[in-house]
């Protein structure tokens, strides 16, 4: 009776410690998953900024040349 207690103690927390850890890892994948949607959304904004500059030194140019 004593081993077939243990045995299913043991069970248990191994059963109960694979689930935390799976739990842990799908939490630093969807962590890790938010940083680069996060990441992109900053790029497209700078790439958004950038082009804008461009446009507005070409402007710039341009009147600098007609004058």
């Amino acid at each position: 009776m004593k081993k077939s207690s243990i045995l299913i103690i043991s069970l248990f927390t191994i059963f109960l410690l694979s689930g935390c850890t799976s739990k842990a890892q799908t939490d630093i994948i969807d962590s890790n998953s938010k940083d680069i949607n996060d990441l992109m959304k900053t790029l497209i904004q700078k790439e958004k900024d950038i082009n804008e500059l461009n446009k507005k030194l070409e402007n710039c140019k341009e009147q600098k040349t007609k004058k």
